[in-house]
C-alpha cells in the first residue's frame, strides 16, 4: 500500500496486537478504500502517534488496561476536537454505548466475527471519514443552539470561552465557573455586545479553552442575562430589525422570556439539582425516556450521540439536554405584554 498525502490517516487502537494484524489483513485484503493504517496497543502510544502525525480518524477498543476506550475517548475530544473518533469491541452493551457517545465517539461498533462482517465495518468507517458537519450553527441558533450551549456550561459550572462566527461579526462570550462575564464584538462589549450575538441570524460558533478575559463587562445571574437576550432579539425581530448595524437595545419589550423550571440529574436518575416548582420526578423520568428512545435510534441508524431536544410548546418551549453524564431539563415561558 503507497503512502500519500492523500491517504486517509487512520490509527486503530487495541491491546491485542495479533487483532491489530488481522485488521491491518482484512483490509488489505478488501483494498476498496484509500487508507494509511497506523496501530497502537495503549492510549499513551496512541496519543504519542497522534502528536508526531496527521490522523483522520482514530478507531478504539474499550477493554484496555490504565486507560481503558472510553476513557482515552474523551482524552481525544478535548484535545483533538476535530478529530473523528470510534469504538470498535467485542463487548457491546448498552452502557459501554452511551457512555462512548457520551464522551465522544460519533460511531460505536462491535467488532465483526467474519470477513464480509469487517468489510461492512470499514464502509462504516469510510462514511465516518467522509461526514462533514452541516452548514450554520452547530446547534440551530434559531431554535436550539449557542443559547442551550451558554446554559449547559452555565448549569456544569463550567469555565469557556464561546468563539462565534458570522460574515461579518467575530464575538467571544466569556464563561467563568458558571457565571457569564465578558462579551465582545467588534468595539462593542458588555450587555449589547451579549445581545448582539445571541441576535445573530446565522452563523457558526465553537467551545474554546478558557482564558481570562481582558476586562469583566457582565454582572448579574447569567439565567437573567439570557432571559434579557431573548427579550431583546424577540422586541428587534418585531420591529424589523434584522441588519447587523440595526440592532439596538429597547427599554421594553411586546414578548418576554422567564425560566420557568431547570432540573439537572445523573443518567440512572439521581437529582443534583432542582429548580423545579412541581415534582421532579415526571421530569426525571422524560430526560431518561428520550435518551433511550435516541439509543434505540442510534443502534439503526449512525446518528451519534443523543445532544439535546426541543419541544414547542403553546407557552413556551421544554429543553432536554445532555451533557457527559448528566442530563438537563429546562422550561421557559413566552408571555406577551403593552409597552
Amino acid at each position: 500500500m503507497t503512502n500519500g498525502a492523500n491517504h486517509h490517516q487512520v490509527l486503530f487502537v487495541d491491546d491485542d496486537p495479533d487483532f491489530l494484524v488481522t485488521l491491518r489483513d482484512l483490509y488489505q485484503m478488501t483494498n476498496g478504500h484509500d487508507w494509511q493504517i497506523h496501530s497502537a496497543t495503549s492510549a499513551n502510544q496512541a496519543l504519542e502517534i497522534l502528536d508526531s502525525q496527521r490522523i483522520d480518524l482514530v478507531v478504539v477498543d474499550v477493554n484496555m488496561p490504565i486507560i481503558d476506550g472510553i476513557q482515552l475517548i474523551g482524552i481525544l475530544k478535548r484535545r483533538h476536537p476535530k478529530l473523528k473518533r470510534a469504538v470498535l469491541t467485542g463487548l457491546a452493551t448498552p452502557e459501554k454505548r452511551a457512555a462512548s457517545l457520551a464522551n465522544g465517539a460519533d460511531l460505536f461498533i462491535e467488532k465483526a466475527t467474519s470477513p464480509e462482517g469487517y468489510n461492512s465495518i470499514f464502509a462504516m468507517l469510510a462514511e465516518l471519514l467522509q461526514w462533514a458537519p452541516r452548514e450554520g450553527f452547530q446547534g440551530v441558533l434559531r431554535k436550539v443552539g449557542l443559547q442551550d450551549v451558554i446554559q449547559m456550561e452555565c448549569l456544569a459550572r463550567n469555565s469557556s470561552i464561546l468563539e462565534i462566527y458570522n460574515q461579518n461579526v467575530l464575538g467571544r462570550i466569556y464563561i467563568e465557573d458558571g457565571q457569564l462575564v465578558h462579551a465582545v464584538t467588534g468595539e462593542m462589549t458588555g450587555e449589547h455586545a451579549l445581545y448582539k450575538l445571541l441576535s445573530l441570524p446565522g452563523g457558526s460558533f465553537e467551545l474554546a479553552q478558557f482564558e481570562a478575559p481582558p476586562e469583566k463587562t457582565l454582572n448579574g445571574q447569567w439565567e437573567m442575562l439570557l432571559m434579557e437576550a431573548a427579550r431583546v432579539k424577540d422586541e428587534n425581530a418585531a420591529l424589523g430589525k434584522t441588519e447587523e448595524n440595526e440592532f439596538e437595545t429597547p427599554v421594553q419589550s411586546k414578548t418576554s422570556a422567564r425560566l420557568e423550571g431547570t432540573l439537572v440529574c445523573t443518567r440512572t436518575g439521581e437529582t443534583l439539582f432542582d429548580a423545579v416548582s412541581d415534582d421532579s420526578s415526571p421530569h426525571v423520568a422524560w430526560l431518561q425516556s428520550i435518551e433511550q428512545q435516541a439509543l434505540q435510534m442510534g443502534e439503526i441508524f449512525p446518528l451519534g450521540g443523543f445532544d439535546r431536544l426541543e419541544s414547542e410548546l403553546t407557552d413556551g418551549r421544554v429543553l432536554a439536554l445532555s451533557r457527559a453524564n448528566k442530563l438537563v431539563y429546562v422550561r421557559v415561558s413566552t408571555t406577551l405584554g403593552g409597552k
